[in-house]
């Protein structure tokens, strides 16, 4: 079985994505796909543009996008311009990427995307869910994007990988990501004081 390659989206007008075969440590940032205050249309265009390139240039089998929450929810939290954009994108993202042949198409909640991710805890969980994507070593400290829309595209993509390709499923727990720490702080310390290699002299 081949890992599948999947894109993950959280879809608005700073669109956040991740990206990279299931078993693999994804890619991921973060663009704005116009300027804020622009129209729906351009916003729309952007986010078909974006994506036509990245597929373009990045084989994708899986195309999975955070589904907006339903209109009941919404209200009160955001205006309607900013629901419809958000309620439309996953048909523009969806639309673009059938036209470039990836025909599987999976929009994920959003409960079960932190309940994977960091659990039912109380509080902040976009904090929590981008303090463990930099523990995963996902999101480096000194990454100049260290938005939240990135850190959501990457919750996402974890659920996908351990949805659709079980077999490749990487942990995030919390035994994982202090074993995976310990591995990095050791790379960093061999690299720190690897010995000098000193030319041959003939």
């Amino acid at each position: 079985m081949t890992a599948p390659r999947i894109l993950a989206i959280d879809a608005a007008r700073r669109l956040g994505f991740a990206y990279g075969a299931a078993g693999s440590r994804p890619t991921s940032g973060s663009i704005e796909c116009a300027q804020e205050g622009a129209s729906r249309g351009a916003i729309f265009s952007g986010a078909g543009r974006w994506i036509t390139g990245f597929i373009s240039a990045n084989p994708v089998d899986v195309l999975a996008i955070e589904a907006p929450l339903p209109g009941s929810f919404v209200q009160g939290h955001t205006n309607i311009s900013t629901a419809t954009i958000l309620l439309g994108m996953p048909a523009v993202l969806e639309f673009m990427a059938f036209q470039l042949k990836v025909y599987r198409h999976i929009r994920i909640n959003q409960s079960s995307v932190k309940k994977h991710f960091v659990g039912h805890g109380q509080g902040d969980q976009k904090s929590a869910i981008m303090v463990k994507c930099r523990a995963l070593g996902w999101i480096g400290k000194d990454d100049a994007d260290q938005s939240f829309d990135r850190s959501d595209a990457l919750a996402v993509w974890s659920y996908v990988e351990a949805d659709v390709a079980p077999r490749f499923t990487q942990p995030v727990d919390d035994l994982f990501i202090a074993s995976e720490r310990r591995k990095r702080e050791a790379e960093e310390l061999n690299r720190r004081y690897a010995p000098t290699q000193i030319p041959e002299r003939f």
